[in-house]
């Protein structure tokens, strides 16, 4: 307890230091890239800090040269930083609810990232985001989706319609991705992290999305939920790589697919240098 105690003052007082620094940063880049690259490695920094390990299967999915709409479960606050860390290649920004802009320091840093926020009760404001979101998509950066809407206590919660909508009418590839382990470490609603551990992450292929019409989007749904409930089920079979692994001395190795599938991203690795797009 005390453990978790000191790792949240940790935690936000690092926060404090880096905010401003990414607020600065996106003062001079219109796409936010720079503060984004401040705001990765916080994530990495702060996974670090909590004792956590990300283990990522399904790498080699994806071409870091291409835009995607990535769509995840959402069980921790966790969650966020995780994704960080295992899509580092990718400038990503998130589909976030109005309310968070509200939340001391971290509405600052949705702000300063360039973050694309949704008035879901306002649905002129909720249709503009999604066209800024699009923007995005055409400037060459990929956004991340909780389809769910929020964090969920268990099994998923149904999914919402509106990233759907969205991947369909911008030809965006959808990648499914499940993530286990981190509402162990981070429950719901939780801010102490009593113990580290060990957090799992599949990536499937991407679904195209190109010569879908509205009309497909229900099925779209379905089938991406089925992928990501599939990932979450799997995210411990075989090819997964164990907590006692030896970690690559760098991330630039870990995010290169290895032998077995699967990348190791752990408390003994740095992070590498920006990819091409970043």
């Amino acid at each position: 307890m005390i453990l978790g105690i000191v790792r949240l003052i940790v935690f936000l007082l690092d926060t404090a230091l880096w905010i401003p620094v990414a607020l600065v940063a996106s003062l001079a880049d219109p796409d936010a890239r720079l503060a984004y690259r401040v705001a990765r490695r916080w994530a990495w920094f702060n996974v670090k800090l909590l004792g956590t390990r990300v283990f990522v299967r399904g790498l080699e999915n994806l071409d870091p040269a291409k835009s995607y709409v990535f769509m995840s479960n959402h069980r921790s606050n966790l969650d966020v930083l995780v994704l960080l860390v295992a899509l580092w290649d990718f400038q990503l920004r998130w589909v976030a609810k109005l309310e968070l802009v509200s939340i001391p320091l971290f509405g600052w840093a949705l702000k300063a990232t360039k973050q694309i926020i949704v008035n879901r009760t306002h649905h002129a404001q909720a249709v503009a985001s999604l066209m800024l979101a699009k923007e995005r998509i055409g400037h060459g950066l990929s956004i991340v989706f909780f389809p769910e809407g929020t964090r969920s206590r268990g099994e998923m919660l149904p999914f919402k319609k509106g990233g759907f909508v969205f991947a369909i009418k911008t030809g965006t590839p959808i990648v499914p991705i499940g993530i286990s382990g981190t509402a162990k470490i981070l429950p719901r609603n939780g801010w102490i992290v009593r113990r580290g551990g060990d957090v799992q992450i599949v990536i499937r292929p991407p679904i195209p999305t190109a010569k879908l019409s509205l009309a497909d989007r229900d099925a779209l749904l379905a089938q991406v939920e089925r992928a990501i409930t599939a990932c979450t089920e799997g995210a411990a079979g075989p090819g997964a790589v164990g907590a006692n692994a030896a970690a690559p001395r760098t991330a630039e190795r870990a995010a290169a697919p290895e032998r077995s599938g699967v990348a190791a991203l752990s408390r003994n690795v740095r992070p590498a240098a920006p990819a091409r797009r970043a």
